[in-house]
């Protein structure tokens, strides 16, 4: 009985440590997939301009997400990406998914 005792306290002490361990482990993956996150974020390529889409009776309105100044209109996605594509050669645009799901561009 003293045998069954003794491994059943050595199976608890060892699930203990080894969900402490895993805990660590976890919390170590988790801060560092944060750290990598906030660096992509700082590290924003210059080629890229953010900018926020509208929609307004179908018609799509472009505007700087940094100071909301009024890029460019038009009727339809392939339009508003060509008349982009104009005004900024070289230039890539960027939009956050919330903005894209709220124009319908995805769903």
């Amino acid at each position: 009985m003293a045998e069954f005792l003794i491994l059943f306290a050595v199976l608890i002490v060892g699930i203990h440590w080894g969900w402490t361990a895993r805990e660590a482990v976890a919390k170590k993956k988790t801060e560092l997939l944060l750290s990598k996150l906030q660096e992509m974020e700082e590290e924003q390529p210059e080629d890229i301009i953010r900018i926020i889409i509208e929609k307004d009776n179908g018609t799509l309105f472009a505007y700087h997400e940094d100071d909301s100044l009024f890029i460019a209109q038009a009727n339809s996605r392939e339009e508003l990406e060509r008349k982009l594509r104009e005004l900024f050669p070289g230039k890539r645009f960027g939009c956050s998914p919330e903005n894209l799901k709220q124009c319908g561009f995805i769903s």
